[in-house]
């Protein structure tokens, strides 16, 4: 066995540290690494800052109107920061996605959350297009979860309400993530939205029934005028059940479960009735957030952060969130144009109403299914351009439609059932018809005119001149009975003919 031998010295030998080299390598090594360690804190920060930026911006915007209380949000976080609302934007704010026209519009989806069937059924969608230039309004459009979209570029074909559904289980089936899935099932409806309304979609929002519950909870409920008694017994509850839910015509303050039901209910009204409710509901919560001041009140913005981030979802950045939150300070909150697309379209003995441009096939077309599809002239082929002229003619005259024209429709040597022809036309297209007859004092016109001259609403004159193709004249020889914001005198040579044409043309 080998071993060696060392000496043990009783006093260790003290070394002096090298304090110098030592220092001199630590400047070296440190000095990039505490700018590294800077800079990753001002990221980490500002990721934080954006990410509460973000999830607030998100909230609001689905649960208060798409950009309706954008203004009041910006102004929360220009509170908090101690900025100007012009330095906030600039400084944080990109470009606002507009369309040729100037209009933002976005995509607004209502579903279901993880306790109701049919979780990912989008049964509640709604189209705005937001003017911040000119006339600073928004015109909501909701459409039927029925409608039916007999083909797409990349859904296949099916009802509105299903379309994201199946192609959000289409891209998980292609191991697609579940964020991404949905943001990339939210951005393919848009597009196919703004193909058949003739728009470009700029981007999606979607909140499920928790947040909404929720957000309107946070705000204290809701002051709703209920136009009629509902008694539904197929209100469906939270195990695959039914529960009846009832509530009074009248004023009634409602809270977040309530409002839900009052959004949702169905069977004892129809899809459409339904959809104007769920416009009055969104409505409400923004004059409602606007009267209690919600953007001074930060408590309730973090309540909103804190329970409602994880129940929406978008397809809008940060930075176009926050350029809309500055623009959306100049819109008037009570211009506000709400329509709906609905099967009232007058044709079979029945009474047109706005938006009636749709129409029931029969269902063993469609393997027992109730579905809608837009109404064709000619027939077939099955196209939007009906529907595609009136969101034209409705965003692009949104002032027009803001001042709520009366119009009168006076036979005047025309064919028999004309002026009830072209009356029920225009109030498909939303105008607002409130007399039909025979010309009293004017004898038989050879030609069509408007009546013309300086008025109130001589916008709403002219749009219709334009829109039917025929001159202003003045108005003098009409009875105080005939006259409206506009009338119009059918003469002899008129010929009915359908607004898409007419619309088309200019």
């Amino acid at each position: 066995m080998s071993f060696t031998v060392r000496k043990i010295r009783s006093v260790p030998v003290r070394r002096r540290f090298p304090w110098r080299r030592a220092t001199l390598t630590m400047l070296a090594i440190g000095r990039p690494l505490l700018g590294w360690y800077s800079a990753w804190k001002r990221r980490q920060e500002e990721q934080r800052s954006a990410l509460a930026l973000k999830r607030l911006l998100l909230v609001l915007v689905a649960v208060l109107c798409a950009l309706l209380l954008l203004s009041g949000t910006a102004k929360a976080l220009i509170g908090l920061k101690s900025m100007g609302m012009r330095t906030f934007v600039s400084l944080a704010g990109g470009e606002i996605p507009q369309d040729s026209n100037g209009f933002t519009n976005v995509l607004l989806l209502g579903q279901g959350d993880t306790s109701h069937d049919g979780k990912d059924l989008t049964d509640t969608v709604m189209v705005a297009s937001i003017d911040t230039q000119t006339s600073k309004s928004v015109v909501v459009l909701s459409l039927p979860r029925d409608l039916y979209f007999l083909s797409t570029e990349k859904m296949g074909k099916g009802r509105l309400n299903s379309l994201y559904r199946d192609y959000k289980g289409y891209l998980r089936g292609q191991d697609v993530e579940h964020p991404e899935a949905v943001k990339e099932s939210m951005r393919e409806l848009s597009k196919e939205i703004g193909r058949a309304l003739g728009l470009t979609i700029h981007g999606a929002v979607k909140v499920d029934f928790e947040g909404f519950v929720q957000a309107v909870d946070i705000i204290g409920g809701i002051d709703i005028e209920v136009p009629e008694d509902i008694v539904d017994t197929e209100y469906p509850d939270e195990h695959y059940g039914f529960e009846t839910f009832s509530i009074n015509r009248g004023m009634q303050h409602l809270d977040g479960a309530t409002a839900l039901k009052y959004a949702r209910s169905r069977h004892t009204s129809s899809d459409f009735s339904r959809s104007a409710r769920q416009q009055q509901i969104i409505v409400a919560m923004a004059e409602n957030a606007k009267a209690k001041k919600l953007h001074r009140d930060v408590s309730a913005i973090s309540d909103l952060l804190g329970v409602l981030h994880e129940h929406v979802a978008t397809t809008f950045s940060v930075r176009e969130l926050i350029a809309l939150a500055g623009a959306g300070g100049e819109i008037d909150r009570q211009n506000v144009v709400a329509l709906q697309l609905s099967d009232r379209n007058g044709l079979y003995d029945t009474l047109a109403e706005p938006g009636g441009l749709l129409y029931a096939p029969p269902r063993n077309l469609f393997e027992g299914a109730s579905v809608l599809l837009p109404v064709s002239i000619p027939e077939f082929p099955v196209t939007w351009k009906q529907v595609q002229a009136f969101v034209s003619l409705v965003t692009r005259h949104r002032a027009v439609y803001l001042s709520k024209p009366t119009l009168s429709i006076l036979n005047a040597g025309a064919k028999p059932g004309s002026a009830r022809s072209l009356g029920n036309e225009l109030t498909r297209y939303g105008w607002r018809v409130d007399y039909i007859a025979n010309a009293e004092a004017l004898e038989d016109q050879e030609a069509s005119w408007v009546a013309g001259g300086v008025g109130t609403n001589e916008p709403a004159r002219v749009l219709m001149g334009d829109i039917l193709g025929l001159p202003l004249q003045s108005g003098e020889s009409l009875t105080a009975t005939e006259q409206r914001d506009v009338t119009i005198v059918l003469g002899k040579e008129y010929r009915y003919q359908p607004l898409q044409s007419t619309i088309e043309e200019r």
